[in-house]
């Protein structure tokens, strides 16, 4: 049995993370993949958000974000930064509690118009605070299972409940092992398909993983 599985591939890890998929402690692999929808770019809005960083690199290859943007993270807002250069004035601090900062972010908004580029399996958790005539979403990409077989691991941490549907399609968890949500979206996914989660990761999802696998001497 392999020690520990991650829903994220190695390239989306933090340096310590990916660390240990060179000691070979850890297994990363996504088990979802994404492809561009065509869409067109909409009227102006005074707020884009962006609900990942995947979304907002298939809408800004098309269309300019407004000249507000918020994020639900401080990993997308970074990655923002980095790839496009773009600073977001609303960053969600506790990015595993969405419907927390989805309340946080309607208030902040304070009725300014706001659009949503998406997946097409977003669950809208920060869209469906905002009422009807504030908001348009646009879906800008699909999210697709891939159908892999995931060896046993004594610890599985699943990053979305895209992944979590993906890995029960075709794969079974080994016999008591440990379970580990990436927010409380995931933790509901995995509990409608009969799993209770060890943990709930909701605030700093990789460096927090990192200090819980210490503590429990995972690694």
């Amino acid at each position: 049995m392999k020690p520990i599985f991650i829903s994220k591939d190695f390239q989306d890890l933090s340096p310590a993370l990916a660390a240990l998929v060179a000691e070979n402690k850890l297994t990363a692999q996504s088990l979802i993949d994404f492809q561009a929808l065509p869409f067109a770019c909409p009227e102006p809005t005074a707020i884009t958000f962006f609900g990942s960083i995947r979304a907002a690199a298939f809408y800004l290859q098309n269309c300019k974000p407004s000249p507000l943007i918020a994020v639900a993270g401080k990993e997308t807002a970074r990655k923002l930064k980095e790839n496009f250069d773009l600073n977001a004035v609303f960053i969600a601090e506790e990015s595993g509690n969405p419907d927390l900062e989805a309340a946080r972010f309607n208030d902040w908004r304070a009725n300014r118009s706001v659009l949503f580029p998406s997946s097409s399996s977003s669950l809208g958790t920060y869209a469906k605070y905002v009422p009807l005539q504030h908001k348009t979403i646009i879906q800008v990409y699909q999210t697709k299972c891939k159908k892999l077989l995931i060896e046993d691991h004594q610890v599985y941490v699943f990053s979305s409940p895209s992944n979590v549907t993906a890995f029960f399609q075709v794969n079974k968890l080994a016999p008591n092992a440990i379970v580990v949500a990436w927010g409380k979206s995931t933790q509901k996914a995995l509990y409608e398909n009969k799993v209770t989660t060890c943990h709930t990761l909701l605030k700093d999802q990789q460096g927090a993983l990192l200090t819980w696998l210490q503590t429990e001497n995972f690694i």
